[in-house]
C-alpha cells in the first residue's frame, strides 16, 4: 500500500512555507485594519496587489512543489514492505 497524498512527511517538508506566509497574512490584516500613512487608493491598491499576488504565489509555488513531491518515485514506497 503506498502512502497516502500530503502525509505528515510532506507536510513538515513544505511547513517551512506557511511563515512567511502568515507573516504576510499578518501585513495585509494590519494594513486592513490600521493604516499608518491613511488611505490613498493608488498607493494602497499597490501594496495589497504586491502583498497579494505574493501571498498566491506562494500558495501555488507550496502546492506545486507537494504535487512534484508526492509524483517522485524517489519519494514514493511501500508500507507494507520491508
Amino acid at each position: 500500500m503506498s502512502r497516502p497524498a500530503f502525509d505528515a512527511e510532506v507536510a513538515l517538508d513544505l511547513a517551512v512555507n506557511t511563515v512567511p506566509f502568515l507573516i504576510m497574512a499578518f501585513f495585509v490584516a494590519v494594513f486592513a485594519v490600521f493604516n499608518p500613512w491613511g488611505f490613498d487608493p493608488l498607493q494602497s491598491t499597490i501594496q495589497f496587489a504586491v502583498l497579494l499576488s505574493t501571498m498566491g504565489t506562494l500558495a501555488f509555488v507550496t502546492y506545486l512543489a507537494a504535487r512534484v513531491i508526492e509524483t517522485d518515485d524517489r519519494t514514493r514506497y511501500d508500507t507494507g514492505e520491508p
